[in-house]
């Protein structure tokens, strides 16, 4: 067989030209001085030299070959990668492929062909600064690394399943096709994917946005076919896929990356193929600036390479979710450091630690206002505080941490971690579970507003990993009196923040005239390239070349033909009716080819008249556009009896439609058809780099807009997304919630080198960032850790730091905090009202272990099940459970939390229990479930329904995204019992500490005590249970009104034999009558006899 190697991009044949000799309206969209431009003969589609051209030299390296051997990749060891060195200079000295750059900068974020193709060992450099590398400690050492491991995180999926996609597509081509094919796949490394096979080109389509897109056909599986395609999870709008090409005559593969657009069904295609077996994919490019591969694929259009296609669905990729950051840390490479740079990656290790203020509070006279923070008790006029370092005054820390707490609502552990906040530039804070960490936020930002008098007002940006902190955070801040907010980003669920967007606030803004201008000449621009886009891509599509494509060729090769059409369209007249009318050019060709007669004025007017009808003149009224028309139609007139007057006109205008035709298929054939290609890219390009121009001028009005706001909330990705707008407002202060969820690239994107003042508040001992590389996780690795979150790093690794931390907890009761206290949490003190915490109503304890020996199930090696873990006995004593406390004993469905650590149990917990409740599945646990096959995609189970509320839902949630929330009632399955010592997941100190302090009320674990208790940190909590006798064989329930009768629940079906209470209700109604039926153990008598 062959040897496949990765495509190299010919050169381009289209003519390029100076920027200096062009005209740069043209290029831009459109010249107002048309043929009267002095640079007129730049007037068409060529290929732009902006600068002398210096692109990443590509590295020196030998082709790679496509191996029909299974791909190895990196396993739970670090010997699986390279740390000798990136590109050349690695051992080899040769790099490992073309995307292997010594400079990080230079590496494109998706993968190459030829990277794919690659099978040394990637670099993967060590997260030390006392390790080898290329760089000398430093900010931009830092950046590589950063941005070396989330890209491997990111991509090595990509980079797993193409790779298996090309062996696929080799081996198929000498094989004989089947009617009906397997398209979901496994590589070896267990990633699954799915591949479409026969895949062939229909159509180039220009869209308003995204330019340049494809729609593709393919063979479609039965599986698939009618409307089941929309019920498969494949191809989700925005979605990342991938298209591989096997070339014919040079067996070269190459790779285009696509987010999609839309699919259509095989019913939606059956009137363009006359069959069911065949749907179809609109896609657009995922690099819209990567304009080699735009080129190839119009190639492959027009069949000027010939190749055999597949095309590649990543399960539930998006690529914004990873791209964003890494372009965004290869631009901060470029600029000035990040904000606090010298403290988070030195260039030289620190003799010492100094923490000093702000700048900005290191203004003489400065000090912060902490009126907002007054309880309704405080009488006294003012309450200020100054940064002690300016006073010389260290004593006076104590005095202000009393005022704080006598004359605010703020605890011991809050007042001192405010009062240490406001005192540090980089102010990071550990708040343990329900210790109030976004309490503190808001008061932070209330003192910070109040005291901006002082240094001129600049909003303060919030950032976290979720939507539901950021909202969270708003929605306090609102009740705290902060009302001018905005909201960045559109996936908030929150209705009371909708008003909020940045979209509604700008909406209700009055643009200058300077702004009404600037967007405006955007928005033509765009729309001119637009309009030619849609041309080009029409023609190519048809293979009928129109206006747009054949008028350059015209100009210079037919340059008299060329003048007699250009001629009938020109007007004299004012510029706004020129631009107006430019993206109109063409009526009189495309009059000619259909025959017309130029003699028939008014046929070509109605011509003319139906082009003008989709003219954008909505904002114009009715009147002035009838003049608009009129004053073209007057122009046309006169230009048509101009030209019928020329003999040589009249020869072209006196030929037959078939003459005509002819005509047009010779300067079709005269024409270079790479040229004509590559003529679309470079429309796509300026279109793109009108619709920068466009967001750049969209720009202005936005960031006047958040200026005036006092609190702009995002998340990390939107921080990201809206980097140049947000580095505009010059923000001082940023908060970051979450702050230990948050990879630690994703929080330097946050730190704006105008920052002067970054407050992280987090956990480092809940629950990390979520990473899928586990050869990158601290558990398995402790040279890379990708997922040790920046607030971890300087918490842990930068042990001399200061960190401000929360004690006082306010959630759970005394009994279920003990097991925190037992593990991490030492120092957290009980807030006085949690000892009111009511106890579980049908239960004799809130908290209590069933310690059992029930083995976890065995799943078929085939099954879906295969790759999680389930335990049948817990999933039915779970379900009993669930059941004794709704049915019997008043509790509602959102009560209640079963916790897992896995996902096989979820499904089977979630499919036991919809039989008698509605179940609630977080996002993230339905797209596992769904990756994984144990949930189906059009499936409902677990979905919020519009029709009950969500307090009105069982969850069911795996620990991973159960982070941040509570539930009254928590039930924790386990799962893990083997004879092998094997517990997974449950060894994971961070889980364990979320698991243990979610609840308020109760806490139940079912789970094999001996086997679990090998773990430190859960022998530490099993302690507890075992001193307070509150672990067993059985669960101890108990009648709701009196808790003294107590049932012992060796197995589930026992809790529906607990006998109704014997003693009379005598429930006072309220006419003063009393019942007089038996108890049952319901919270609530068991009738309403009322008078």
């Amino acid at each position: 067989m062959a040897c496949a190697m990765a495509h190299q991009p010919d050169k381009p044949q289209l003519e390029s030209m100076s920027i200096e000799v062009v005209c740069s309206s043209y290029v831009h969209g459109y010249c107002m001085y048309h043929e009267g431009c002095p640079m007129r003969d730049s007037h068409y589609i060529h290929l732009i030299d902006e600068k002398p051209a210096t692109p990443p030299s590509a590295p020196s390296t030998c082709r790679n070959v496509l191996s029909l051997e299974p791909r190895k990749s990196p396993c739970n060891n670090k010997s699986c990668f390279d740390s000798d060195g990136p590109g050349i200079l690695s051992s080899m000295k040769v790099a490992r492929h073309d995307n292997d750059h010594v400079l990080f900068q230079d590496i494109r974020i998706l993968p190459t062909a030829d990277e794919i193709l690659s099978r040394r060992r990637p670099y993967m450099p060590v997260k030390a600064d006392d390790q080898p590398h290329h760089l000398p400690p430093g900010p931009g050492r830092h950046l590589d690394i950063a941005f070396r491991h989330l890209r491997y995180e990111s991509v090595e999926p990509l980079i797993d399943n193409c790779y298996h996609a090309m062996q696929q597509l080799l081996v198929s081509r000498t094989q004989s096709q089947l009617l009906d094919y397997q398209y979901s796949l496994e590589t070896a490394q267990r990633r699954r994917f799915s591949m479409l096979r026969k895949v062939e080109f229909e159509e180039l389509i220009f869209h308003e946005y995204k330019g340049v897109m494809v729609r593709i056909s393919f063979d479609c599986p039965r599986a698939l076919r009618e409307r089941n395609i929309h019920r498969s999870g494949l191809f989700e709008e925005g979605m990342l896929c991938a298209l591989i090409g096997l070339h014919d005559n040079t067996d070269e593969l190459s790779t285009t990356f696509f987010e999609v657009h839309l699919r259509e069904s095989t019913d939606a295609m059956k009137p363009r193929t006359g069959n069911h077996s065949r749907a179809a994919i609109q896609l657009s490019f995922a690099d819209r600036n990567d304009i080699p591969s735009i080129r190839r694929c119009v190639y492959y259009m027009h069949q000027l390479i010939k190749a055999t296609f597949v095309l590649v669905d990543f399960p539930s990729v998006l690529l914004p979710g990873f791209a964003l950051h890494l372009d965004r840390l290869q631009k901060l490479a470029l600029g000035p450091d990040f904000a606090f740079a010298s403290e988070i990656a030195p260039r030289e290790p620190p003799a010492f630690v100094s923490v000093l203020p702000p700048k900005y509070a290191r203004a003489p006279n400065f000090y912060y206002n902490l009126q907002d923070l007054r309880s309704e008790k405080d009488d006294r006029a003012t309450f200020i505080m100054r940064p002690p370092q300016l006073m010389g005054l260290l004593d006076e820390s104590r005095s202000t941490l009393q005022d704080l707490m006598i004359r605010t609502s703020l605890d011991q552990g809050q007042a001192k971690a405010l009062y240490e906040n406001l005192n540090r530039g980089l102010a990071l804070t550990q708040g343990p579970p329900g210790t109030g960490k976004t309490y503190l936020g808001v008061a932070l930002a209330q003192v910070i507003l109040a005291s901006q008098s002082q240094t001129g007002p600049k909003p303060i940006l919030v950032a976290s990993q979720t939507n539901r902190a950021c909202d969270d955070f708003l929605l306090d801040s609102m009740k705290k009196g902060i009302t001018k907010i905005a909201r960045l980003g559109s996936n908030s669920k929150e209705e009371r923040i909708k008003p909020y967007f940045l979209r509604e606030l700008t909406g209700n803004m009055m643009l200058t005239g300077m702004e009404r201008h600037k967007t405006s000449e955007a928005r033509r621009q765009v729309d001119h390239l637009f309009r030619d886009g849609l041309g080009w891509a029409e023609a190519l599509s048809k293979d009928m070349l129109g206006w747009h494509s054949l008028k350059d060729h015209l100009r210079t090769h037919h340059t008299t033909i060329y003048h007699h059409f250009a001629s009938l369209e020109k007007i004299d007249t004012d510029v706004t009716d020129l631009r107006r009318t430019k993206g109109y050019s063409g009526f009189a060709y495309e009059f000619w080819m259909s025959g017309g007669d130029i003699q028939d004025v008014n046929a070509l007017l109605d011509v003319l008249n139906t082009l003008l009808g989709d003219c954008d003149i909505s904002s114009s009224s009715a009147s002035s556009s009838l003049q608009f028309k009129e004053k073209i139609f007057a122009a046309v007139k006169c230009n048509t009896r101009l030209e019928t007057g020329h003999s040589d006109s009249n020869q072209i205008w006196s030929l037959s439609l078939e003459e005509r035709q002819n005509l047009v298929a010779q300067w079709i054939r005269e024409l270079n058809p790479y040229k004509v290609c590559e003529g679309l890219a470079e429309i796509h390009r300026r279109h793109q780099e009108a619709l920068s121009r466009k967001k750049l001028a969209n720009l202005a009005i936005d960031a006047r807009c958040l200026a005036k706001r006092q609190v702009i909330g995002l998340t990390s990705t939107g921080v990201a997304r809206n980097w140049e707008l947000l580095n505009s407002l010059d923000i001082r202060t940023i908060i970051i919630e979450e702050a230990s969820e948050c990879l630690e690239s994703h929080t330097i994107c946050t730190l704006f080198t105008s920052v002067e003042h970054a407050i992280l508040i987090g956990d480092p001992l809940q629950l990390r960032p979520q990473i899928t590389e586990m050869a990158l996780s601290t558990e398995n690795c402790g040279d890379y850790r990708l997922d040790e979150s920046l607030f971890e790093r300087m918490m842990v690794s930068r042990s001399e730091y200061p960190i401000s931390k929360l004690t006082v907890q306010r959630r759970m009761h005394p009994d279920i905090a003990d097991l925190s206290r037992a593990g991490d949490y030492d120092y957290l003190v009980d807030h006085e009202l949690t000892t009111l915490n009511p106890p579980v109503i049908g239960m004799a304890n809130r908290i209590y272990w069933l310690d059992h020996k029930h083995m976890e199930d065995q799943p078929d090696p085939r099954s879906p099940m295969s790759s999680s873990h389930t335990n049948r006995f817990e999933v039915e004593f779970c379900a009993a459970l669930v059941r004794h406390l709704i049915e019997r004993n008043g509790y509602s469905m959102g009560e209640i939390v079963i916790l897992t650590p896995y996902n096989g149990q979820l499904a089977a917990l979630a499919t036991r229990l919809q039989q008698t409740c509605s179940i609630l599945l977080s996002e993230k646990d339905r797209e596992a479930l769904i990756d994984m096959d144990l949930l189906l995609p059009d499936s409902k189970l677990g979905c919020a329904m519009t029709s009950l509320d969500l307090g009105d839902m069982l969850r069911i949630v795996t620990v991973d995204n159960f982070q941040g929330e509570e539930a009254k009632v928590i039930i924790f399955s386990a799962v893990r019992s083997n004879t092998l010592g094997r517990v997974g997941f449950l060894k994971t100190r961070n889980r364990i500490n979320v698991a243990c302090s979610r609840a308020r009320d109760g806490f139940y674990v079912l789970g094999n005590a001996s086997l679990i208790g090998g773990v430190e940190h859960w022998g530490k909590r099993i302690k507890v249970f075992q001193e307070k006798e509150l672990i067993g064989a059985c669960f101890r329930a108990c009648c709701s009104r009196h808790p003294e009768r107590i049932f012992e629940i060796f197995e589930p079906e026992q809790f529906e034999e607990i006998p109704a209470c014997p003693f009379l209700c005598l429930e006072e109604f309220p006419c003063g009558h009393k019942c007089n039926e038996e108890y049952v153990t319901t919270a609530i008598p068991v009738s309403f006899n009322l008078c």
